[in-house]
């Protein structure tokens, strides 16, 4: 990947995917951006592109290395500083032949340009200071976002939300560990700088704004990828059934016979700007011991891996059969151990019983004496037909209404691995200042622990970031940003 040495190369790189559309737009980027353009374009409202203002764009044509008319084009002008990467760059839209692409590539090429790498465009705009680590890495997010949330939380961190934050950390830290270093220059004159009190009280409180952030990552990876609903149940409960309804197509195999789903099935539906991720579970029985060669063997494996999905799944969607009550107790019992963050009770087949506040109140009974302590503000139950299509639209709102006030809650919310694992690194070499303090022990012990943490998160933002760290990080980019 690229290094500082590397920015004297002008590079170029279409911005649009593969393929045959209406236009293409070529980037190029560097020092000789405008002399190569120049090379290549002819306008008669701007004989030379080198002497050109800044954001102007210009009708003209461009030709290829052979002096052929290859195409009519728009060509914009951006002056360093004032671009995306913080350097000489132009855009020329053309139209969307791959022919044309190529060749136009090909020319910018031999007239001196190289073509750029993945994210190349991304990572000159962080190296000129046009944006820190995160927020280039949040451009990334914004191009891949597929939904209303994680567009709103990509565009957020792009605009320095985030890195807003880590520099309010950043500096709170490196007040505290100039004060100590301060008592490690003067310790022959037995000099304190550092009230142990305040220090102790500084750390706890970065200790608690990592923590939540951290925290909060769980939340960013699901709107990211979807926050993951387990439909579990009995066999013949009507999970498979639900998940079609839910989803408005026939995911999953419904039959009349009991046990016909034995693996997960799953997909994804994006409601009110939220994605959730729907995991349609076997049927929670046969979990005995059973001959490892038989029949009901195999479902035991099904139930085991439906398990674990349930138990990692941020919401619990548990579906009863209203038409067995006499089932409720095992329903429940199935899943009492479970430490889900939102549950939702799902009584269905509501179309098949004369009396649904008998069924309910039995619901209610059973609720009761299966789960002695419950978080009522995390859970709700329904009634509903998910073979007549009875209440779907209650699920998917009461849903929402689940998950909304954690994203209105949390102003930041963490989406990128990476920066979890640097502010987990950093919350532990807190921690051990926090123990160190508790143990007496003397500032020339703490202070490495400070600078880790430090360490961790200037690396969140680009203050400490090696060149290989650099490469993997925009070598996950597109080619072109």
């Amino acid at each position: 990947m690229s290094t500082t040495a590397h920015l004297t190369s002008t590079i170029c790189a279409p911005a649009t995917p593969q393929g045959v559309g209406a236009l293409a737009l070529i980037r190029m980027s560097g020092p000789q951006a405008l002399e190569i353009a120049g090379k290549v374009f002819h306008s008669a409202s701007c004989p030379d592109i080198k002497q050109s203002e800044g954001y102007r764009t210009y009708f003209g044509h461009v030709r290829d290395s052979a002096g052929e008319l290859l195409d009519e084009v728009l060509l914009s002008v951006f002056r360093a500083p004032h671009s995306y990467t913080g350097e000489d760059s132009v855009e020329i839209s053309c139209h969307g032949s791959l022919y044309i692409q190529d060749t136009l590539l090909r020319t910018l090429v031999e007239k001196g340009a190289v073509l750029a790498g993945p994210g190349e465009f991304s990572q000159r705009a962080f190296m000129n200071g046009k944006m820190d680590l995160a927020q280039a890495e949040a451009v990334a997010d914004l191009i891949a976002s597929e939904n209303r949330t994680s567009h709103k939380l990509a565009m957020d961190q792009m605009r320095g939300v985030f890195s807003q934050e880590m520099s309010a950390l950043r500096s709170r830290l490196l007040e505290l560990a100039s004060l100590m270093e301060l008592e490690l220059d003067f310790s022959d004159e037995d000099v304190e700088f550092a009230d142990k009190t305040e220090v102790r009280s500084l750390v706890d409180s970065l200790v608690v704004s990592i923590g939540k952030l951290c925290v909060s990552f769980s939340m960013g990876n699901a709107m990211k990828k979807g926050v993951p609903v387990a439909i579990a149940g009995l066999v013949n409960a009507g999970k498979s059934t639900l998940l079609n309804a839910l989803l408005g197509e026939e995911k999953a195999l419904v039959t009349p016979v009991a046990g016909t789903t034995r693996d997960t099935i799953e997909d994804v539906l994006v409601v009110d700007g939220i994605p959730f991720r729907f995991i349609d579970t076997a049927g929670l029985r046969h979990i005995g011991q059973v001959d490892e060669m038989s029949q009901e063997h195999v479902e035991k494996l099904g139930v085991k891996r439906s398990l674990e999905t349930i138990r990692s799944a941020s919401v619990l969607m548990l579906v009863l059969d209203a038409s067995r009550p006499e089932t409720f107790t095992e329903s429940l019992q199935s899943v009492a151990t479970f430490k889900n963050e939102y549950i939702l009770f799902i009584i269905n087949k509501i179309d098949l019983v004369y009396n649904k506040d008998v069924i309910f109140q039995e619901f209610m009974n059973n609720l009761c004496n299966t789960f002695v302590t419950l978080n009522k503000s995390n859970t709700s139950t329904l009634l509903l037909s998910a073979a007549k299509n009875i209440g779907i639209e209650d699920i998917k709102n009461t849903l929402v209404s689940m998950i909304r006030p954690n994203l209105d809650r949390n102003a930041i919310i963490l989406t990128n691995l990476r920066h979890y694992q640097e502010l987990c690194a950093a919350g532990e070499a807190l921690k051990r200042v926090s123990e160190g303090l508790d143990s007496g022990l003397s500032t020339d012990l703490l202070t490495p622990d400070l600078r880790q943490a430090l360490h961790h998160i200037g690396s969140i933002t680009g203050e400490i970031t090696p060149d290989d760290i650099l490469g993997e990080i925009f070598g996950r980019f597109c080619i072109g940003k």
